[in-house]
């Protein structure tokens, strides 16, 4: 399949950019291709607002040949991480205003001071803690739209559970079930005393009512969600749509279409592979009608061997068991496949975080020294980065954090620290 035909197969229309392929280039190139003047009508959504910038970024290098007008580009709104959605607020002028999430915390620790007044005093710093937390759950409940109103309700105030259920229950339990009071009775009246919703269940409501929008009148113009697994409902919901439009088509990153059927049914909501497994059994699509993105399938033999060798690692515990069978798949596509898939990765073990820090950095270092080459760290581990940062900056390399500076490492941020600590 050529890119030009990406919108002629018919839908649902389903799509996936191997892993080890450049994700945005490959997809701002095939939709380059496939939509040609009819590029700048086309919307195209991402899960976060830095991946539409990056986004926008990989249609610029398009534009390096001849004059490109972009499409719109557009983030879905990283709702685990509270990022707001693109413009919907056409979608929710009968709806209250979003409490902020500085005034949320707060709120919600004045509520928490109050609610163990009569019996252990908090101070302001552990009632913000016990904010946060409760901030986290209703983030949870709204994301994950569980009606668990009713539950609650329940645990808080049925009789004989209170009397009877309760005192079963381990001690701290049963101050967590006491706690919950100020979700079920408290929050809502404060927040209609405010005149204000819940941040993440205003997010959700908006996507809902996108969805609603989507199913009355479907859009003409080309509609492309990528990159996204859909882990939250509503935004799932927007790609079952999106995938059955005229011109629609849903992009996953990285979906393994080589893990045998009797193995992919073993893959678990743990799994590297979970999220998009239960995102296609949610629409009942099976791997076989995913198409590889026709750009992507230019992968060299190298990417392609080592995509391999890592799918087979990351395989199910339970689907181990005929590991030979499947070495020896793998050498008969190409005796060389395991070599190729390994050549270039090294395994360091360190002791500790530090000595694995300094390991980091001095290969970083040595790429740097070396004419044309460059470096990038990829880790969720953000105190490891700091330590690389930190040993990077002994030799006078400031390399550019993605996820950006916490205010307390900044050199301002530790003088008001210390500031503060004087005070008090």
């Amino acid at each position: 399949m050529k890119s030009r035909d990406l919108f002629v197969t018919p839908a649902p229309r389903w799509y996936s950019i191997p892993s080890g392929r450049p994700f945005l280039d490959d997809l701002a190139r095939g939709l380059c291709e496939a939509l040609g003047d009819d590029l700048p009508h086309a919307l195209i959504l991402t899960p976060t607002r830095r991946g539409a910038r990056q986004m926008a970024h990989a249609f610029t290098d398009q534009c390096r040949a001849k004059a490109l007008l972009l499409p719109q580009v557009r983030a879905l709104g990283d709702l685990e991480e509270g990022e707001p959605p693109f413009d919907l607020e056409h979608l929710g002028l009968d709806l209250p205003p979003a409490l902020s999430a500085t005034r949320r915390r707060f709120e919600l620790a004045k509520l928490i001071k109050a609610h163990y007044e009569s019996d252990v005093p908090l101070n302001a710093r552990t009632a913000l803690e016990l904010a946060d937390s409760l901030a986290k759950f209703f983030d949870s409940l709204a994301l994950e739209e569980v009606r668990a109103a009713n539950r609650l309700d329940r645990l808080v105030h049925d009789p004989d559970l209170l009397h009877d259920g309760m005192a079963a229950l381990a001690e701290h339990w049963q101050v967590s079930a006491r706690f919950l009071a100020i979700a079920v009775d408290l929050w809502p009246k404060r927040l209609a005393e405010l005149d204000r919703m819940d941040p993440s269940q205003r997010l959700v409501t908006l996507i809902h009512r996108l969805g609603d929008q989507w199913e009355k009148t479907p859009p003409t113009h080309p509609v492309i969600i990528a990159g996204t697994t859909g882990t939250t409902p509503a935004t799932a919901r927007l790609m079952g749509l999106a995938s059955r439009f005229e011109q629609g088509a849903i992009v996953l990153p990285g979906l393994d279409l080589s893990l045998a059927e009797d193995v992919w049914a073993q893959v678990g909501d743990s799994h590297p592979q979970g999220a998009m497994k239960a995102l296609l059994d949610r629409h009942r699509v099976s791997r076989e009608v995913v198409h590889t993105w026709p750009v992507s399938i230019e992968a060299d033999r190298a990417r392609h061997a080592r995509r391999r060798v890592l799918n087979e690692a990351l395989r199910p515990a339970e689907a181990t068991k005929d590991w030979r069978t499947q070495i020896a798949a793998l050498k008969a596509g190409s005796e060389t496949a395991i070599k190729d898939g390994l050549s270039g990765l090294t395994h360091i073990e360190g002791r500790n975080d530090e000595e694995a820090a300094a390991v980091i950095a001095l290969l970083m270092r040595e790429a740097l020294e070396t004419p044309g080459k460059t470096a990038a760290l990829i880790t969720p581990d953000i105190t490891l980065s700091r330590r690389v940062t930190a040993r990077l900056s002994r030799w006078g390399v400031r390399p550019d954090s993605s996820a950006g500076d916490a205010l307390i490492h900044s050199p301002v941020g530790r003088f008001l620290h210390s500031l503060l600590d004087l005070i008090l």
